[in-house]
């Protein structure tokens, strides 16, 4: 931690390559998802990177990021509850009719639709839209992961539902939802 204060990037490398892999297994263990796990962890050595420059000098590295992780992955199970909770309350209200395989089959053509659309955004409309909804960051959030604006951030999201609307008409409210809260 000395070495990086004082300006040493190499330090911060080391700090990386020595607890990554294990930070990774134990939040994989958490989450059961490796992919979760491996951003999950990335976002907390980001977040360390910003940090660590104003951190304590008696700061034990180690019991921080294990404490930073334990709490991610509390953020995560939160998010993911949430999640559970929507999907089920979005089911509750369907019509009965829609709830049937035949209805649910033209749900996820629907989908299909629309995650083809999707991938047909400029790409960096197309990462901010992805992230916004799928990821379900803030913009804020969104702003601090690519490193732009927040007003950008609006932007590109007023863009790629500008687009969507145009190309799907009024049935992107209901693709939109179903994206959100597929179960």
């Amino acid at each position: 931690m000395a070495l990086f204060k004082q300006g040493d990037e190499k330090a911060f490398d080391t700090i990386y390559e020595r607890h990554f892999i294990r930070l990774v297994n134990i939040a994989h263990k958490k989450t059961g998802q490796l992919e979760a796990a491996q951003e999950l962890v990335q976002d907390l050595f980001m977040a360390l990177y910003r940090q660590l420059p104003g951190l304590h000098e008696h700061t034990v590295l180690e019991n921080y990021l294990f404490v930073a992780l334990r709490n991610r992955v509390y953020n995560y199970h939160r998010q993911q509850l949430a999640q559970l909770k929507k999907e089920q309350a979005f089911i509750q209200d369907m019509p009965a009719g829609v709830r049937d395989a035949g209805g649910l089959l033209e749900l996820k053509e629907m989908e299909m639709l629309l995650q083809h659309k999707i991938q047909e955004l400029p790409a960096q409309c197309r990462t901010v839209f992805l992230l916004s909804r799928e990821n379900q960051l803030t913009n804020k959030e969104v702003a601090e992961r690519l490193n732009i604006s927040v007003n950008t951030v609006e932007q590109h999201m007023r863009k790629a539902l500008r687009i969507l609307r145009s190309s799907l008409g009024n049935e992107l409210a209901l693709l939109l939802c179903w994206l959100m809260h597929r179960p």
